[in-house]
């Protein structure tokens, strides 16, 4: 099977591109690279198969920027990310194309606020973040939702509703998240101490 990431190194290697000793990086750059574009290719496909391309894009750009200083749940494995990003995409989608009362929008709108200004910014295993890093990071949050709030209001008045419902879906999943990521680490908090719970006792035992 044609390894094309290490072909590429092996070439800027050659060519004096990057140092030897900076392979590592760059592989683990490629890595990161490859596996964004599956993800990208992969939404763009969902979306293609429900006809829902334009939907997906005004969904994005509000869930990218928001995820990604509001933080949320991530998988462990990058094959549990995949999964669970794609079927995330796909679930998001489908409830946009929904026909549903205006009445549950709103509400949708004013609880995800709330969570999202309650929670964020959550970090992770991989992004511990420190005082400095939690205010900036909700500081950008926050500014961006004020920003996608500001946008449904003014889509409202200009009886874009359509467009205002996928901005306020954005703004759902992005709080969906963060209560999943919550959820989570509730979950794995309990089992650690059932864990524990059961190595104590079965040290009495001993």
């Amino acid at each position: 099977m044609f390894k094309w990431k290490e072909y590429i190194i092996d070439k800027l290697i050659l060519y004096k591109v990057i140092p030897q000793e900076e392979a590592d990086v760059y592989q683990f750059g490629l890595d990161c690279l490859s596996l964004k574009l599956l993800h990208c290719i992969s939404y763009l496909l969902i979306a293609v198969c429900l006809k829902l391309l334009p939907e997906l894009i005004i969904i994005a750009c509000v869930l990218i920027p928001l995820r990604r200083n509001a933080g949320g749940y991530h998988a462990r494995t990058r094959l549990g990310c995949y999964l669970f990003s794609c079927c995330f995409v796909f679930f998001i989608l489908v409830v946009s194309a929904i026909n549903m009362n205006q009445n549950v929008w709103w509400s949708a709108f004013v609880l995800s606020n709330v969570i999202i200004f309650s929670l964020c910014p959550l970090d992770n295993e991989n992004k511990k973040l420190d005082l400095n890093e939690r205010k900036h990071f909700r500081k950008k949050a926050l500014y961006i939702l004020l920003s996608a709030d500001f946008g449904s209001i003014i889509l409202t008045m200009l009886h874009l509703y359509h467009v205002r419902n996928l901005v306020i879906c954005g703004i759902s999943a992005a709080a969906l998240l963060l209560v999943l990521h919550k959820i989570s680490d509730l979950w794995n908090r309990k089992a650690i101490d059932e864990f524990i719970n059961v190595l104590l006792q079965k040290s009495r035992d001993f």
